[in-house]
């Protein structure tokens, strides 16, 4: 499956993924009560939804670099 991620989304990513994807998207789902920024939530359930649609394999295989 195809899983194209924008470069926000590879950010954030990189911020949660230092565990697994199961862990990313618990860290993710924790955070969301703390965020005020409307765009940052859409932006995480987003994120949360394409980790969620995807396999381990799949997450391991993605290049989580931070862009500047």
């Amino acid at each position: 499956m195809n899983h194209n991620f924008t470069v926000e989304e590879i950010n954030l990513i990189c911020i949660f993924a230092e565990g697994s994807r199961n862990e990313a998207i618990k860290d993710m789902e924790r955070a969301l009560p703390y965020l005020e920024d409307t765009d940052m939530v859409e932006l995480s359930v987003r994120v949360i939804g394409k980790l969620q649609d995807m396999t381990d394999e799949e997450f391991k295989r993605l290049e989580l670099t931070e862009a500047e």
